[in-house]
């Protein structure tokens, strides 16, 4: 599934787009912050760029321009209107650059998207009738493949799970599938439990959903800075299989 970065002020217009989308790409909602921004492209990895000009001021204009000036090669679709496009200096022309001209309808971004990226709008429209699992969705997030697979085997009779081996991996889960409940291990290497949880809630995709911390560290300083990021829970690994089982029933209620 093609990754989206979606760069846009957060209003009913991106969340109605962000909906449309999330059956077709993997997408990544950014606030225009460039600092922000910068470091999604890097951990997201996205195979194209999306903005939405409504709403955006001046300085995040001009950081939108640096990030397609930097990536010149990445594939992009602005969407403004003529006005917007002709006073920040946009060129429509560019092979990488496609403009969309305010008022457009979702369905047309998201054709401009796979045109953008040479793949098959109809084909994408066939894959979303694919029936779906109605279980709730449990995501364990963990550096060891061996405790990933053990806690998948003890609950997966009941629930669907989902497993990923580094916080960039778990991004690309959520956004195929977004989790009712995740088991972050928050000592994993480049991108650490921490900065997953920080992420998590600056996305008002994900800001809501209940994130559990796993960790061996037993030192009550750490734990207490853990603690300081507001996790929906703490477990000390190795995590007892009640203790699994209790804070799934909690934030679960089944």
């Amino acid at each position: 599934m093609k990754r989206v970065l979606l760069i846009a002020e957060m209003n009913e217009i991106t969340r109605s787009l962000n909906e449309a989308m999330l059956p077709y790409f993997q997408v990544q909602l950014c606030v225009a912050d460039m600092d922000y921004a910068g470091k999604m492209l890097k951990i997201f990895e996205p195979d194209i760029l999306l903005v939405l000009f409504n709403q955006i001021d001046s300085t995040g204009i001009r950081g939108i321009k640096n990030i397609l000036k930097e990536y010149d090669m990445l594939q992009a679709v602005l969407v403004g209107s003529q006005y917007e496009f002709k006073g920040y200096g946009f060129d429509s022309d560019s092979i990488h650059i496609h403009c969309l001209t305010r008022p457009v309808k979702n369905q047309e971004i998201i054709r401009a998207l796979c045109e953008s990226m040479g793949i098959s709008y109809t084909d994408y429209e066939d894959k979303i009738l694919e029936k779906k699992d109605r279980r709730k969705h449990i995501l364990f997030v963990d550096d060891n493949p061996l405790l990933l697979r053990s806690m998948k085997a003890l609950v997966s009779d009941k629930y669907r799970v989902s497993i990923a081996v580094s916080g960039s991996q778990a991004f690309e889960v959520m956004q195929q599938e977004c989790p009712d409940l995740i088991f972050l291990d928050c000592e994993m290497p480049i991108i650490n439990g921490k900065m997953v949880l920080k992420a998590i809630r600056a996305n008002y995709q994900f800001a809501h959903l209940p994130v559990i911390f796993l960790s061996a560290v037993a030192d009550r300083d750490y734990i207490q800075e853990l603690l300081a990021l507001k996790p929906d829970g703490y477990i000390l690994k190795p995590a007892r299989q009640e203790n699994i089982l209790a804070m799934i029933e909690k934030h679960l209620g089944i």
